[in-house]
């Protein structure tokens, strides 16, 4: 009972807190007292922290350069009015940086977040599997004093990508924009600034993402308070060149209760928002719209079998994370559950997948961990330890274990990226074999 108090306070001391959430799939902002010392990478958990197990030669992987592609022209139906002043000043050749947030594209060719602790987000991309990174940073203007920027990405293929900043202070920003480019980040150009008025409390961006190349949403975390984690839901019909305020404290839509950690459409209709109560409400925080993002209604999940009650007692508390859909009505979800009331905390783990579009679920017990699909049968849990199954969640085969956390980014069952952190620490390391061995890479600034 007393851990469950213990969650129910951190809700309400949400807004002291929320700079610490995770925001996990897509960017984690560096702190400024991590160093971009490396993280001693090995297979297994030691009691001391080892050297760097590199990759033996051979199992290095072949980096072959991208065919050139025509560059597009990017047309803005309008020009919007931006703030004057000095823009982010970009990284020269040869320096070093920090990668806090990576998405790969391809075997050569990715997307990162990063830069150094002493400054704010840069945006980074690579053509060469991680080695070399150019700094593609849009012209956002420059912080003044010592605030430094957060960016939020989403990385639709090798050329496309929106970006949005806020502030590591989580200050509500005058006028934000969104960024986009089709040429690889080497043009971009702004949105029209977001509206922002009457959020007066905080401004923390973590979910944007497009289902195609105009219909995309962005959500921030404006407050919070009492078991309520207060966002504001934008949408853009337009490519990201102009956004629509959907929802918001005021106008509610039935989806402030609660910590909202990921947003997913799977087509211009559809969408998933879950989510975690920590106790305080009974069940498991899940939503779905069926029209934008204008309306959301609940969705009650069946409970898994021999665990009546499971979802009504408040001793227990279920959150919902990392869904994935390969279609709008084929699609996994998983959830975790924390007995409070046992001494210490013990945790189960299920994963519910659907195939009529989320009207019906059914559960399978899961090791827990980041969920990665590659297609309806094979896929990747990652934790510490590493599972893989190739029927779907019904069984799991861990073959891998770490001693860091990590956010991952695989393009395939073997081929992955991760930005690996144990304590202040933090590194990229790559593998080709699914996990078993990791080789720590040295990011910089390419020519």
């Amino acid at each position: 009972m007393l851990k469950k108090i213990t969650y129910i306070l951190l809700i309400i001391l949400f807004p002291l807190i929320l700079v610490a959430c995770n925001r996990s799939h897509q960017v984690v902002s560096l702190p400024p007292t991590v160093t971009v010392a490396p993280v001693p990478i090995n297979t297994a958990p030691p009691t001391a922290l080892p050297s760097p197990t590199p990759l033996p030669p051979t199992l290095e992987p072949t980096i072959t350069s991208a065919p050139p592609t025509p560059t597009p022209t990017l047309v803005p139906t309008s020009t919007p009015s931006l703030p004057s002043g000095p823009t982010i000043k970009r990284f020269a050749a040869g320096q070093q940086l920090a990668i806090t947030s990576i998405h790969m594209i391809s075997e050569t060719t990715g997307w990162a977040i990063g830069g150094l602790p002493s400054v704010g987000d840069h945006v980074l991309r690579t053509v060469d599997g991680g080695k070399t990174w150019s700094d593609v940073t849009p012209p956002e203007l420059a912080p003044t004093g010592d605030l430094r920027l957060s960016a939020e990405g989403f990385f639709q293929s090798v050329e496309t990508a929106w970006v949005t900043y806020d502030n590591q202070d989580r200050l509500v920003p005058a006028a934000p924009v969104v960024w986009w480019t089709l040429d690889g980040g080497k043009s971009w150009a702004a949105s029209q600034p977001l509206d922002v008025a009457n959020l007066a409390e905080v401004y923390l961006v973590s979910d944007l993402q497009f289902v195609d190349s105009q219909n995309g949403w962005l959500l921030a975390h404006v407050g919070a308070g009492m078991n309520h984690d207060y966002v504001v839901l934008f949408h853009s019909a337009d490519g990201g060149q102009t956004w629509q305020r959907l929802l918001d404290p005021f106008t509610d839509g039935g989806i402030q209760s609660c910590y909202k950690n990921t947003l997913l459409f799977t087509d211009p209709s559809n969408g998933w928002l879950t989510g975690d109560c920590n106790a305080v409400m009974a069940g498991v925080f899940l939503f779905h719209t069926g029209d934008g993002g204008t309306t959301w209604d609940p969705v009650t999940l069946p409970e898994p079998a021999g665990k009546t009650g499971i979802f009504s007692d408040f001793n227990v508390g279920c959150n919902s994370d990392y869904p994935v859909f390969f279609s709008p009505q084929d699609g996994m979800l998983a959830v975790k559950c924390n007995y409070f009331s046992e001494d210490p905390i013990r945790y189960e783990y299920y994963l519910f997948s659907t195939s009529d579009g989320g009207i019906t679920w059914s559960p399978e017990k899961y090791p827990g961990g980041a969920v990665i699909f590659f297609d309806p049968d094979s896929g990747l849990a990652l934790g510490r330890d590493i599972y893989q199954t190739q029927d779907g969640g019904t069984t799991w085969t861990k073959f891998a274990t770490v001693n860091w956390d990590a956010q991952f980014s695989f393009i395939s069952v073997d081929l992955g990226w991760a930005v690996a952190r144990s304590g202040d620490q933090i590194a990229l390391v790559a593998t080709i074999n699914g996990g078993k061995r990791w080789a720590e890479l040295q990011p910089l600034v390419g020519p």
